[in-house]
This record gives structure tokens, C-alpha cells and sequence, in this order.
């Protein structure tokens, strides 16, 4: 219950009370955390809408984007013209779902940001487990505005946690090895 100084509270269980003091920070972004974690936004945006240059938007046109796969696209022009592929086909209908997890300044035009993702397919209602990502992106400062230079997606497969993961581990890195394209 709050005391007459809106810092200090009292409680009381019983016979005992017990009076504390509680120091109020205001949560709040600055406008630059604001609009890198916008970024990330902007992007499932444009997957949701099944377009490519919405979804490529938000990106410098040098980036660097590494696909789950390990696929590297360079500049926002082949990763426009890589996702318009996807969502005419593979990717048609699905919607992009997430959050950023966390943003740290490493300097004051450049950000990390952390973010967890899945897909929704075509005739779901819910994300598909076996499509979970972790992203990393790279944000910088152009001026007034934050583009992103870099991007990696990777599947959430974390190893060596149970007998059977590990097993369709060993089991598809067996597959790649046999089926993977020859140069």
C-alpha cells in the first residue's frame, strides 16, 4: 500500500509490516532504439504482405544477408529480387511473426539487434516449431536514418539437449553430406 511519499510502500502479512522504499525509473526508448527495433518491424511488414521490396526496404543497398540456410545475399537488390521468389512460390501466403529481443548501441550511429522469429504457413493459425529463428542485424545511422547493413538468420536446433535431437542432427549433416550439389 503506498505511503503518504509515493516511494515508500508498506505491507502487511499478519503481525508484521514491513515498509520499503521503491525507486521508480521511467521505461522508455530513445528515439533511435525506437526506430532500429522499427527496422524489424518494417520487414515482417513486407513479408505479411507478400512484398519482396517492402521487406527489402529496410536495408542499405550493400547489406549483407545470411538465410537460415547459409545463403548470402549482397545489397538490398538481390535480396528484393531472392525474397519476390520465395513469396511467388515457396513462401506464398505466409506470414512472418517475432520480436526484437534486445538492442545495444556500439557506437552512436551502429546497433546489434537481437530478434526471435517463425513463419506461419500458408493455412496455419500457429508458427511452425520447426521454423524458429534467432536473428542478428546489424543497424547503422545513415544521417536521420537507420537502415540495416547486416543480417544472419539462423534455426533454433540447439544440439546435445536430448538423444533424439542430437540424433536428427548426425542424421541430416549425413543427408547434406550425400545429397549436397557438387560444384
Amino acid at each position: 500500500m503506498p505511503l503518504p511519499d509515493s516511494n515508500h510502500h508498506k505491507v502487511t502479512t499478519g503481525e508484521h509490516a514491513v515498509s520499503f522504499q521503491v525507486e521508480h525509473h521511467a521505461i522508455s526508448q530513445s528515439q533511435d532504439e525506437v526506430a532500429v527495433r522499427r527496422l524489424y518491424e518494417q520487414m515482417m511488414e513486407g513479408w505479411n504482405r507478400g512484398s519482396a521490396e517492402m521487406f527489402a526496404a529496410p536495408f542499405t543497398e550493400n547489406a549483407d544477408f545470411i538465410a537460415f540456410d547459409g545463403t548470402h545475399f549482397k545489397g538490398r537488390r538481390e535480396i528484393e529480387v531472392s525474397h519476390q521468389a520465395l513469396f511467388e512460390k515457396w513462401l506464398k501466403g505466409t506470414r512472418l511473426v517475432g520480436e526484437v529481443t534486445g538492442v545495444r548501441f556500439v557506437a552512436s550511429d551502429v546497433a546489434v539487434m537481437h530478434a526471435r522469429g517463425s513463419t506461419i504457413m500458408q493455412g496455419r493459425t500457429y508458427p511452425s516449431p520447426e521454423r524458429d529463428s534467432i536473428q542478428t542485424l546489424i543497424a547503422t545511422r545513415h544521417e536521420t536514418t537507420w537502415l540495416v547493413e547486416a543480417f544472419h538468420n539462423t534455426r533454433i536446433r540447439p544440439i546435445g539437449r536430448s538423444l533424439s535431437g542430437t540424433g536428427i542432427w548426425v542424421l541430416t549433416d549425413w543427408l547434406w553430406k550425400l545429397c549436397r550439389p557438387r560444384k
